[in-house]
């Protein structure tokens, strides 16, 4: 079987991940401090960001992601459920739009990878906002404490952009997830909920994904158009009540990942060996 590079770095990324300790739910930026989602229940933050330039439409930025402008979160999905749904609805006139990513442990925009020599710590001023695991502009926030795999996107603008990295975000809901090991689907709407004549109309844009896998989830909201006005962006994020039924099939993980970790193993014990000497 063929398995592409993408797959063999994420298999990569999740078999380092065994070695991390057991991430329990952290805090962050939801009502009540509670960002563990449970089938049929639901978190939110009434007013998560303001930036209309965040995700992307930024034309001193090349399109880019505006890491200081837009905003990281994150949530634990505590049960696999058959249908998880993120809505972010801006108060007036902005074009809400986000990612959302796979992540091993709670993860909110740290720098975990290696990028370009300028974009090496802190929050990136400027990256790929729709960029896969390992892609350019966005292997800064990769690694087995950060980005997995970047399962799809959402922008409410009516506007197509190409960023310096190379990434394509179009208007609408996109799935580019790689394969269907923590989801089945991901699809989406965009829309708005007044006259779009209106110069502060309200608009929308959501993403459901389904059979989601239980554990980690990352999103990183924004607007997406010159246009829009630096008006606050919700973000709701709901779990069906019916469980998943679905069951991932197991990735082959190639030979190179398992002799990897074997040598680093052997590397551990001999230096656990030579400490006793």
């Amino acid at each position: 079987m063929n398995i592409d590079l993408q797959t063999i770095f994420k298999i990569t990324l999740s078999s380092a991940a065994l070695t991390l300790a057991v991430a329990q739910p952290a805090t962050a930026a939801w009502s009540g401090a509670d960002n563990t989602l449970e089938l049929g229940t639901s978190i939110s933050n009434p007013s998560f960001n303001s930036s209309n330039l965040g995700f992307a439409g930024n034309p001193s930025l090349s399109n880019d992601g505006w890491g200081m402008q837009g905003a990281f979160t994150n949530f634990y999905l505590s049960s696999s459920a058959q249908s998880v749904t993120v809505d972010a609805r801006s108060s007036a006139a902005n074009f809400p739009a986000f990612s959302i990513f796979r992540t091993n442990v709670a993860y909110s925009g740290e720098t975990v990878g290696v990028d370009t020599p300028a974009e090496l710590t802190g929050q990136i001023h400027k990256f790929n906002s729709v960029g896969q695991a390992g892609d350019p502009g966005i292997m800064w926030a990769t690694g087995a404490d950060g980005i997995v795999e970047t399962l799809g996107y959402v922008s409410s603008s009516s506007k197509n952009y190409v960023n310096s990295f190379g990434g394509v975000i179009d208007s609408g809901a996109h799935d580019v997830s790689i394969d269907n090991l923590y989801e089945t689907g991901v699809s989406g709407t965009i829309g708005v909920t007044g006259n779009p004549a209106f110069a502060n109309t309200k608009r929308f844009a959501t993403l459901t994904l389904n059979d989601l896998q239980a554990g980690w989830y990352a999103v990183f909201v924004g607007g997406a158009d010159v246009l829009g006005s630096s008006a606050g962006i919700s973000l709701n994020i709901s779990a069906s009540a019916a469980p998943s039924t679905y069951t991932p099939a197991a990735v082959p993980v190639p030979s190179a990942v398992w002799l990897f970790g074997t040598a680093l193993a052997g590397f551990i014990g001999r230096g656990k060996r030579n400490a006793k000497a």
